[in-house]
């Protein structure tokens, strides 16, 4: 997958889906938080997550290497 695949995964379904349900970080000892999609701390993320997406997905790719790396 590439960077411009990643970018708009995340831009097409990884934010819509924390938009409905929310966004929980989970660690390995310390337990998970859960924030609500009504939190403005998620509303902010989401909004700056969207704003950087779409710019870098509005910059050109660069060409691909004639050495295919």
């Amino acid at each position: 997958m590439t960077k411009r695949d990643q970018y708009s995964f995340i831009l097409n379904v990884l934010l819509p889906t924390i938009e409905r349900e929310g966004l929980t970080i989970k660690t390995h000892g310390s337990g998970k938080l859960t924030l609500s999609p009504e939190d403005p701390s998620v509303t902010c993320f989401i909004q700056d997550m969207r704003q950087r997406l779409t710019s870098a997905l509005l910059r050109p790719a660069p060409p691909s290497s004639p050495y295919g790396v």
